[in-house]
């Protein structure tokens, strides 16, 4: 390629385009590879890739990207020109595949439940606990160390509701990400939109768990129908980021 070294990126094709996705115009595009003399086997990004020292020579040559893609070493780098019509197109392919990080986890275990139920209740009377009625002498120590575990259990309450709309708030930058790939490259849909269903099916899956809770009364932190609850994301794949956060109240005076 003619370019100076300062006008080249060096990119993981290999890693990035898989044989099932659609390259567009960008099939096409020549790109260099290298290969042993038998011509057979993998396509690699510089003749320095460890996959070809045993070779008794390698042969240099252009062949076009399309071509290439299912042959392409995941291993090596291939140096394209920063005005590559690859380059943009592999960063909105990136940015759909990256959805699969959040597909097929493992599910949560008996003690998470049971911590976000828990959780479910304390917060469906407010963020803090409700104050105290005061004791006599006798009991003021014992109802001093209850009262200091109710503020530790609405403690780690309130944190489990900041992590869970932070992770809620990534799945959604994450699909959101995609639908501009797409919007941008429309020709990816058809192979974006089975992960961006399973990534909704998720969203919609974390709206649904409905923990055992009293009916929330005034000052529930989120919605009547489920105190740990993100908005459903059955539109999500179109829909901007719910205005959402940890609030910071002004906590009671213990």
């Amino acid at each position: 390629m003619s370019s100076n070294a300062g006008e080249l990126r060096h990119v993981m094709l290999g890693s990035i385009f898989k044989p099932e996705v659609p390259l567009g115009a960008a099939r096409g595009t020549p790109i260099t590879c290298h290969t042993s003399a038998t011509g057979k086997g993998k396509l690699h990004g510089s003749p320095e890739c460890r996959s070809l020292r045993s070779a008794a020579s390698v042969n240099q040559f252009d062949i076009p990207f399309g071509e290439a893609v299912e042959r392409l070493c995941t291993n090596c780098r291939w140096a394209l020109s920063t005005d590559s019509p690859i380059l943009p197109l592999g960063a909105a392919v990136n940015d759909v595949d990256s959805l699969t990080i959040w597909l097929d986890r493992d599910p949560e275990d008996e003690n998470d439940i049971k911590a976000e139920r828990d959780a479910a209740i304390a917060l469906s009377t407010g963020d803090y606990p409700p104050p105290t009625n005061d004791v006599g002498d006798a009991d003021e120590e014992d109802s001093e160390a209850g009262h200091d575990e109710e503020w530790e259990r609405y403690d780690r309450a309130r944190d489990l509701r900041y992590g869970r709309l932070s992770h809620w708030r990534r799945l959604h930058s994450y699909l959101m990400r995609s639908n501009q790939a797409v919007a941008d490259y429309p020709f990816l849909a058809p192979w974006a939109e089975g992960l961006q269903s399973r990534l909704t099916a998720v969203l919609d899956a974390e709206h649904a768990k409905k923990p055992p809770a009293p009916p929330p009364r005034r000052g529930s932190w989120w919605q009547s129908e489920h105190p740990l609850s993100p908005a459903p994301a059955t539109a999500s794949r179109n829909a901007t980021l719910s205005p959402s956060g940890r609030r910071q109240s002004s906590p009671p005076t213990r």
